[in-house]
């Protein structure tokens, strides 16, 4: 992933609608979760929520897929997990310490009590 890609992430996600929105959308896994009752559910009118559901697909981190007259929304775990390695890639690259492992695209740790030789 770019950073360029990273940083239109954290925007989307920066803005609270959105946060809520990719939220409720990664509850639902990989059934996913139609527009409709993302709007129902989270008391969003239909214009403004397409307005914030484009801006996710935009950045890469939810993708829609049409069945009849319903669009189901899915999150696109992988594209977050390479935004979360790619800002968890330096970490304490200064210092002794071992630091965060990747995640693969499933979202598992690719080495076992990885975060436990970090001292917070």
């Amino acid at each position: 992933m770019k950073e360029v890609e990273l940083v239109k992430i954290l925007a989307e996600l920066g803005h609270k609608t959105r946060l809520a929105v990719y939220k409720f959308i990664m509850k639902h896994g990989s059934v996913g979760v139609t527009v409709g009752e993302i709007g129902l559910q989270l008391s969003i009118a239909p214009s403004t929520l397409n307005f914030h559901l484009n801006r996710l697909v935009d950045a890469g981190i939810i993708n829609q897929k049409k069945n009849g007259r319903e669009v189901h929304c899915f999150a696109n775990i992988s594209n977050l997990n390479k935004a979360i390695n790619l800002l968890t890639s330096e970490c304490c690259s200064e210092t002794n310490q071992k630091g965060y492992p990747p995640l693969n695209e499933q979202g598992v740790i690719y080495e076992k009590n990885a975060h436990s030789s970090i001292s917070r």
